[in-house]
């Protein structure tokens, strides 16, 4: 597993690729049977981290041997996300509690306002309820715990739509390249023109899916369901978040390609082979599928 030039990738039906930058090879493999082909015994060490590629392939677009266990896999709570998108959950939380949670919520909101984000918010929240407000720290102190866990699952969704590829320049671009080739006389009705063509009304996809898990997200800290027991949201707000990393991973390197081409002078091989890598993206259906949010 420490092979030289060894590494771990998804193609783009998202499976396995395993890359031997030293041949310049890239074998697409089956995660269950790659033990065979690296001679790793069933059950060792070894074993047990090449089941958990897949896993942290959804947090990372690349994993060489050595590569730390991301820390998602390790039911770590991640690390804080930036203080702006921190100041959005915070403040979509002290809205929310304050309009729909008990005697104890809205004390804990209205402490809130008046204290910067960051990582001693709740703690800070917290002092001054039991100091200022008479509150006990045996209910005040559970209660902030799980509002912070769930401000900070929110804060990662916003981070995670934020850091995602940048689909309308993909898409100008791509438009940009099926109008060249359509002016040009040569290449007017040949099968790359018309693959551009199915192309362009669905190129879209991942751009509106992403835009449509943000908007649950956020939708989600505004219903009105009771804040003391918040258990379900946090795990709500986590499957928008992981929806919104699979398409960032999916689409990154595909979407900064196309932000390469240069319609008049880029290679048609090249364009051919993004627009091929495009559609195969697109038809991984479960990747754009919307659920409905829980009742």
């Amino acid at each position: 597993m420490r092979e030289p030039g060894l590494a771990f990738e998804r193609d783009a039906g998202g499976g396995i690729g395993v890359i031997r930058s030293f041949a310049h090879l890239r074998l697409v493999v089956d995660i269950e049977s790659a033990h065979r082909m690296f001679d790793i015994a069933a059950g060792t060490r070894d074993f047990r981290l090449l089941r958990l590629v897949p896993a942290a392939l959804r947090c990372v677009e690349r994993i060489e041997p050595g590569d730390p266990m991301p820390g998602f896999l390790l039911d770590d709570d991640p690390e804080l996300p930036e203080e702006h998108h921190l100041y959005a959950a915070t403040s979509a939380l002290v809205e929310r509690l304050a309009a729909t949670a008990g005697e104890e919520g809205q004390a804990l909101a209205e402490a809130m306002r008046r204290i910067p984000p960051g990582p001693t918010m709740f703690e800070s929240a917290v002092a001054h309820c039991i100091t200022q407000g008479g509150f006990a720290m045996g209910t005040m102190a559970p209660l902030a715990r799980r509002l912070q866990k769930l401000a900070n699952a929110h804060a990662r969704v916003l981070a995670a739509a934020a850091g995602q590829p940048d689909y309308a320049s993909m898409e100008k671009m791509l438009r940009r390249t099926r109008e060249s080739l359509g002016a040009d006389r040569r290449w007017a009705g040949d099968l790359l023109t018309r693959a551009l063509d199915a192309l362009v009304p669905q190129i879209a996809r991942p751009r509106r899916t992403a835009e449509t898990i943000l908007a649950q997200g956020v939708a989600a800290m505004r219903r009105p369901l009771p804040l003391e027991a918040p258990t379900r949201l946090i795990r709500e707000q986590e499957r928008y978040r992981e929806r919104l990393l699979d398409l960032s991973v999916f689409w990154r390197r595909l979407a900064t390609a196309w932000l390469a081409v240069d319609p008049d002078t880029t290679d048609r091989r090249e364009i051919e082979a993004l627009a091929r890598n495009a559609l195969r993206r697109l038809a991984l259906v479960p990747l754009y599928r919307i659920e409905e949010p829980e009742a």
